[in-house]
């Protein structure tokens, strides 16, 4: 056999064994990966070295020989004392032999590299910034010349940087030392398996841009979510947001969130859009755990669909007790104390009640039945609640209009007592197990809005979406009045939310008590009462009076 043709064989096989486990463009789907960790411990440049070192383990490891992408989650690489310069992607540089840049991004590149995967990292990102040069912020210059950014990076199979993304919607003390970009960021790259992603971090989820403007403009279908999630109950604990927003859009997303369950921070997982997670989970104690699934892809897939197995519940048992995580801590949504709500008798059985806030009603059936009581044991008390308003906030950081048809746990008959949870030190039970839950209501046309299932269990778990149907009528995605039903269709022992949770997005600005989000006062502004503004008022006033005068003295000749 000639010499050349042997070569080449060898050549085709060898690209055969190196791509045997990858997915390609016409493969019904693609395989993922997410990270869960905590921050290392040590000072801040000690945090940096020990977390490269674990990322870069990770990847080298054969946990992701089988991968096409791995996401690690927010905030645990970096920090501002290890700050790095970031390259703009169209400039196609790949930091393992360009080593321009903080070492840790240069050794994970080359990580990535030998192991051929797309990784995607969060990392502080700093930028040379002056009176002609540098992006354009929301913050000003600093004197040093040199602002930071909460930025995602993703290196695809070359180590080579193909996109980045700066977090457009800081949380708390983020804003005073982190620059906002005026026009945020909508950053998308293409695979070579197929799929074209966006991404964004934390707390973007809870805003229209760039979140909901990438899925809707873009037609974004796999999103991908580095996150460190502080939870807060009933409706925004980390699973439960991501299953339900993943849900609500209909898309592919892939979570990943830091671990300090003491810090309320925990929770990551990977979600089909209505067909639920495909795998999460959610800790009690710090952990480093990966979660791998094989997601079917959407969009730009026109072949035969991936059929994702089916979900087979276990057999329904009535338990007095049942598993509950304590030891994460979470926020409480005081939000809930303007709700309209009713507190159900503690040993309710049957109740259907219509329940209004102003004119948005929401309607509620609800069926238990008896366990067994204990004195022995608290039990959680229940309350219906309803809201439509822009009265509320995210977490006490943003401004938000929100509307919730809601059923919450409370640890005692007082409203201030829901969104709280038995501690560990107290003995819970069942007493009752819920039959049923339907819950409905109209939920007014809007320009922007999401809606989305929000349930949750004793574990901090959404409900599996084969415990539950939702209907809307017509399709909530056509923005008129749509009637959303959300109905329990297997019995449940433990439950602390079952809701529909509407996100209107309001455009009612937050300025953080920051300078440069204060709105400039004009000369008109009620309360300026400065020389200037006194004095063209009084020259108008005596210029209208003058006038008035010789019409009178006109009218009278006449």
């Amino acid at each position: 056999m000639n010499v050349n043709v042997l070569r080449l064989l060898f050549i085709l096989i060898a690209l055969a064994i190196h791509t045997e486990q990858l997915s390609l463009p016409t493969d019904s789907s693609y395989n993922a990966a997410v990270v869960e960790l905590p921050v290392q411990v040590g000072t801040p440049r000690e945090r940096v070295e020990l977390a490269k070192i674990l990322y870069m383990n990770i990847i080298e490891s054969n946990d992701t020989a089988d991968l096409d992408i791995l996401v690690f989650p927010e905030y645990v690489l970096s920090n501002r004392d290890s700050a790095t310069f970031v390259p703009n992607p169209e400039q196609n540089v790949i930091p393992c032999f360009e080593p321009d840049y903080e070492m840790f991004l240069v050794e994970i590149s080359c990580a990535v590299r030998a192991r051929r995967i797309y990784v995607v990292l969060n990392l502080a990102e700093k930028e040379l910034c002056g009176a002609n040069y540098g992006s354009d912020t929301w913050n000003p210059c600093p004197a040093n010349g040199v602002r930071y950014f909460n930025t995602n990076v993703v290196l695809d199979r070359d180590g080579r940087v193909v996109s980045r993304y700066r977090k457009s919607h800081l949380w708390r003390q983020e804003y005073k030392s982190t620059s906002v970009l005026r026009q945020p960021d909508m950053s998308t790259f293409d695979t070579d398996f197929g799929v074209t992603f966006g991404h964004f971090i934390c707390f973007d989820m809870l805003f229209y841009e760039p979140a909901m403007r990438l899925v809707i403009e873009r037609n974004i279908t796999d999103i991908i979510y580095p996150t460190y999630w502080f939870s807060e109950l009933p409706f925004l604990g980390a699973v439960q947001l991501q299953e339900g927003w993943a849900f609500a859009n209909d898309i592919n997303l892939l979570a990943a969130d830091g671990s300090d369950p003491a810090g309320k921070t925990t929770g990551s997982g990977i979600y089909a859009g209505r067909a639920g997670r495909l795998s999460a989970g959610i800790f009690e104690q710090p952990t480093h755990h990966m979660f791998k699934a094989r997601v079917p892809k959407r969009s730009r897939y026109t072949g035969e669909a991936f059929e994702l197995p089916p979900k087979v519940l276990p057999a329904f048992s009535q338990q007095l007790i049942t598993p509950r995580y304590t030891a994460l801590d979470t926020f409480r949504d005081y939000n809930v104390d303007i709700f309209e709500t009713r507190l159900l008798a503690v040993d309710f059985l049957n109740v259907t009640q219509r329940l209004c806030h102003e004119d948005f009603c929401c309607d509620f059936e609800v069926e238990r039945s008896l366990i067994g009581n204990s004195a022995d044991y608290a039990q959680y008390r229940y309350r219906l609640g309803v809201y439509h308003g822009n009265e509320t906030t995210f977490i006490r950081v943003d401004r938000s209009e929100q509307a919730v048809c809601a059923l919450f746990a409370c640890t005692s008959d007082e409203l201030l007592s829901c969104g709280r949870i038995f501690s560990a030190a107290q003995p819970t039970a069942n007493q009752y197990y819920f039959r049923h839950i339907r819950i409905s209501g109209l939920f007014p046309a809007a320009k922007r809005r999401l809606i989305m299932p929000s349930t949750l269990d004793g574990v901090m778990l959404p409900l599996d979406v084969a415990q539950y149907t939702w209907s809307e009528s017509p399709p909530a995605k056509q923005l008129q009045d749509s009637l959303i039903s959300l109905e329990l269709t297997a019995p449940k022992n433990d439950l602390l939310t079952f809701a529909i949770w509407a996100n209107y997005f309001t455009e009612l600005p937050t300025t953080h008590n920051l300078d440069h989000f204060q709105p400039v006062p004009s000369p008109s502004t009620p309360g300026n009462n400065n020389n200037t503004s006194n004095a063209a008022a009084s020259s108008i006033y005596a210029a209208v009076s003058t006038l008035c005068l010789l019409l009178l003295a006109a009218a009278l000749k006449a």
